[in-house]
């Protein structure tokens, strides 16, 4: 995880989610890590749902032990859901580091839609998180956003009212600026001389 950020919890919280992996070679007294195992080893060929810091170091190998399969929120058929119409999934019910997942994930996919899908996905979700920052019924409107869209919808708000303040004031009109206003006087000298 060459990507993260040691110190976030978000990153710490992302990298605990669990991945369908797939076991390549057979493991002696690895068998705890599937629950349905009544052998002491894991055998080659097994799918187990292993976190994602764990798939990673494991897959990351010179000869790697494990490969990544896709999360089910990035398949085929979520994939259809978000592309006709993200604006309509509840992503906190999702996955509420449903971004964040993803850029990992991304870069397990052969096929490259996972990264095409997280863009297009906020795009046709960025008026509903425009909506939401600028709403006075913040729960509702915060109800189906994820986690780093909550985030960025705050941070919208909190600029949006102190805007909105700061325009409120009137008291202080903008003025030119000593700098700007000297370089027109000394243009207009030079073009004098001429």
């Amino acid at each position: 995880m060459a990507n993260s950020n040691y110190l976030s919890i978000t990153d710490i919280l992302v990298s605990n989610e669990k991945v369908p992996c797939k076991f390549l070679h057979d493991l002696p007294k690895m068998g705890f890590l599937d629950p349905s195992a009544v052998d002491d080893d894991l055998k080659a060929g097994t799918n187990v749902e292993i976190p994602l810091w764990l798939a990673e170091s494991l897959h990351s190998r010179r000869s790697p032990l494990v490969a990544i399969d896709l999360p089910k929120i990035y398949k085929d058929t979520y994939r259809e859901i978000l592309n006709a119409d993200a604006c309509t999934v509840d992503m906190h019910k999702l996955n509420q580091h449903f971004y964040e997942l993803g850029c990992y994930i991304a870069k397990h996919d052969i096929k490259g839609e996972v990264a095409n899908t997280l863009v297009n996905t906020f795009k046709q979700r960025f008026k509903l998180l425009l909506t939401a920052s600028v709403s006075t019924d913040s729960i509702g409107s915060m109800q189906p956003l994820s986690a780093s869209e909550r985030k960025h919808a705050a941070a919208a708000a909190i600029t949006e009212n102190a805007i909105s303040t700061w325009l409120r004031r009137g008291n202080c009109p903008l003025q030119t600026a000593n700098m700007v206003a000297n370089h027109r006087k000394r243009k207009r000298a030079e073009m004098e001389m001429f």
